[in-house]
């Protein structure tokens, strides 16, 4: 596991964060399982029992992201998604898995520190489109429809652990 320092460089920190392990890993499951606004991890294990990690390490303010294509694949699979709060960028893909024995929620997640808004999120959906969403509140679970008319107001907005769909 490496640890983002914010300035371009990383450190590993598997064992200072309890994830070093001496089993023979072969599948890894990345969400908020525990709903505390954190990405936990779960390793499944051969001819082991699985390990799951509960982040306890994460500080800060967060934002994860359910989009429904419209034109587009229907799971939005391939929609690269991007958040700025400040003078920071993140980007992230919409993907259906990730690996050998590997899946990843569809919940697009971003940690955003101590950011209380962000400034712009930008949906660039797999039919080409575009869509860009402003001043939106941090904390929380929202849904996206791709060309949908979207107001923070009227957001479906869930509870960090809900991953079920509000369709």
């Amino acid at each position: 596991m490496l640890v983002n320092l914010g300035d371009g460089r990383f450190v590993e920190a598997a064992t200072p964060f309890g994830l070093a392990s001496l089993s023979d890993g072969r599948g890894l499951a990345l969400s908020d399982f525990d709903g505390d606004g954190d990405v936990d991890v779960i390793i499944n294990n051969y001819n082991d029992v699985p390990h799951y990690f509960v982040n306890r390490a994460a500080r800060g303010h967060w934002l994860r992201v359910r989009c429904r294509g419209r034109q587009s694949n229907r799971d939005a699979i391939g929609a690269k998604i991007s958040v700025t709060t400040g003078d920071r960028r993140q980007l992230r893909v919409v993907t259906a898995g990730q690996g050998y024995g590997s899946q990843y929620s569809r919940v697009v997640h971003f940690g955003l520190a101590d950011a209380t808004r962000i400034d712009e999120l930008q949906i660039t959906w797999p039919s080409g489109q575009r869509q860009v969403l402003r001043d939106i509140a941090v904390d929380r679970i929202i849904d996206v429809e791709e060309n949908a008319e979207f107001e923070e107001s009227a957001a479906v907005v869930h509870s960090s652990g809900d991953e079920g769909s509000s369709r």
